[in-house]
């Protein structure tokens, strides 16, 4: 590649992110395409089917790896709703909602959004030597990390953290940071996976912040070393007001 500076071209080196096409099948017939970015397939899938509103649980459930797709067999044939496209690159197209429930009141401490931010920066390794991809970290209520995954698609990210919670038994509330903007598709998924904070380091919607708000969640936006947005406050330890 070549970087343009100064008024003049110079050769440059510089990685790209890897991008594949991860075929979903479900109960022997396709289900979805997604684009992504390799690794952590049968996360991605049980997350995108769990968020989506077609996987319920685990029991019953058999799940298989092969070359560019995940076979996953239920108990019972889903029913494929309309397809809608989110907002999000890569995201594909999901049949379903999330089953949403209002979140617990848990208390937590401002600081929270700042350190879970820093933590997801510190260890996204596929952003610091592309500067092409999204990173999404899951932490429990005190703020440790659980599990950080980077893809090309934000939404795919966070499915993965939802793979994770169901394939490690990792039991709500949790906490999530995002670098991906937080669109209502992605506030939805934070919820259906029972994460009472959501910290990102870019912006949120309207209807985000309106989900959020309907249903408890915290939703710190724009989140820096010094402060951040915070547009629902859901359990957080408001500070007082300066004067």
């Amino acid at each position: 590649m070549w970087r343009y500076e100064r008024g003049c071209f110079t050769e440059e080196a510089f990685p790209l992110p890897e991008e594949a096409r991860l075929l979903l099948v479900v109960n022997g017939e396709p289900w979805t395409s997604l684009s992504y970015t390799p690794g952590d397939e049968a996360y991605l899938a049980l997350g995108h089917l769990y968020l989506s509103g077609v996987l319920p649980g685990l029991e019953g459930v058999k799940v298989r790896v092969a070359e560019g797709m995940v076979l996953v067999d239920l108990p019972q044939a889903p029913k494929r709703g309309l397809g809608v496209r989110d907002s999000g690159c890569a995201a594909g197209l999901r049949y379903g909602e999330p089953r949403l429930a209002p979140l617990p009141r848990v208390p937590l401490d401002p600081k929270l959004p700042i350190t879970l931010l820093a933590e997801l920066r510190a260890r996204t390794q596929g952003y610091a030597r592309t500067r092409g991809i999204h990173g999404a970290a899951l932490f429990d209520r005190e703020g440790r990390l659980l599990y950080l995954n980077e893809d090309i698609g934000r939404h795919n990210a966070v499915d993965r953290l939802a793979g994770f919670m169901l394939a490690e038994g990792v039991a709500p509330p949790v906490l999530v940071a995002s670098t991906g903007r937080v669109s209502l598709e992605m506030a939805a998924k934070v919820v259906g996976m029972g994460a009472v904070l959501l910290a990102s380091r870019t912006g949120a919607t309207a209807p985000a912040v309106a989900l959020a708000n309907e249903y408890g969640l915290a939703l710190a936006t724009y989140v820096r070393p010094t402060g951040y947005r915070l547009y629902a406050p859901g359990g957080m330890l408001l500070e007082e007001k300066a004067p």
